[in-house]
């Protein structure tokens, strides 16, 4: 969907509906221990009231804009934490903050802002930490589930097209400015193309200093190439090609933007093992059908790609 569709979306649209395989009625195992203790512990939800809040919650965050991982619940997954520099943010921020060196984190396509919740959580100053998305409404939907409109507020959330070049958005207006940039599960919707566009609007957001950085997970293959998107993934007669990657030519790509930019990098890919093996063993286990309940892309071939880009110069 273009950002004009997604932003003007019809309340009868059949992207809405729940009957949709995406649209998940149980939580299943998505609700885990850690983010539990976010619930219980940041947010003061009694741990009785968890459930009935994201199922009641994940409602609102649906009818704002429909998108998969929404039906899914994956916007419980906190995937900035699997990620291996996750120590290493959390640290920045935290010794930048009591150094006075002010370092912010920008989390690209925020959604709900569970990964900032989770930085929080963990003791970074919510001064350091910002998100941003296409969709206004999910601010809103954060502060909810979370309940924390009374520590993070309008200034910690941006919304802004990682594809415009307008100085008036909300993105362009802070180019140059970000130590961090998270981007999670953020590229493979699209065309190779603007894969490339976006990274390259990434990386003029990027600090103009050697340090800064960019980390990330994407949705990969094993078997890099072009997927044809089929309804209801797209509208009926839509023709959508998207691109999914390999850690090779996840690497390759981020090399090509930093040359369009003039900026040197240190691109490091990698496959996320652990998340693979347990997709394995679950499909032995239980058949290859709890795999595709759990993801709707599935299959052996599907991979989670870390992502880290280090500014060189």
């Amino acid at each position: 969907m273009s950002a004009e569709t997604i932003l003007n979306l019809p309340a009868n649209h059949g992207a809405r509906s729940t009957n949709l395989p995406w649209y998940q009625p149980s939580l299943e195992n998505k609700l885990n221990e850690r983010v539990r203790r976010v619930f219980e512990e940041y947010s003061r939800i009694p741990p009785d009231e968890v459930e009935s809040h994201v199922y009641e919650v994940r409602e609102l965050a649906w009818s704002v804009f429909p998108w998969p991982c929404i039906g899914e619940f994956w916007f419980l997954e906190l995937g900035l934490t699997r990620h291996p520099e996750y120590n290493h943010v959390l640290r920045t921020l935290k010794e930048g903050s009591v150094q006075n060196l002010n370092p912010k984190i920008l989390d690209l396509g925020t959604c709900l802002g569970q990964d900032l919740r989770e930085l929080a959580h963990n003791g970074a100053p919510i001064n350091t930490l910002y998100g941003a998305d296409l969709v206004a409404g999910f601010e809103a939907v954060g502060y909810e589930l979370f309940r924390d409109s009374n520590r993070f507020g309008p200034s910690n959330f941006i919304t802004g097209n990682i594809f415009s070049n307008d100085i008036d958005d909300g993105l362009v207006k802070t180019r140059g400015t970000w130590d961090i940039i998270h981007a999670t599960m953020f590229l493979h919707i699209w065309a190779l193309e603007d894969q490339e566009k976006a990274c390259v609007n990434i990386l003029k957001l990027l600090r103009q200093s050697p340090g800064s950085l960019v980390v990330g997970t994407q949705t990969g293959t094993a078997k890099p190439g072009e997927f044809t998107v089929k309804p209801p993934l797209c509208e009926p007669g839509e023709q959508k090609v998207v691109y999914r990657h390999s850690k090779e030519t996840m690497r390759d790509m981020w090399m090509r933007a930093g040359m369009m930019v003039g900026m040197s990098l240190d691109v490091k890919t990698g496959y996320d093992e652990e998340e693979r093996m347990g997709r394995e063993k679950g499909r032995l286990e239980k058949g290859p059908e709890w795999e595709a309940k759990q993801r709707f892309f599935a299959g052996s071939d599907q991979r989670r790609i870390f992502l880290t880009v280090l500014r060189l110069g």
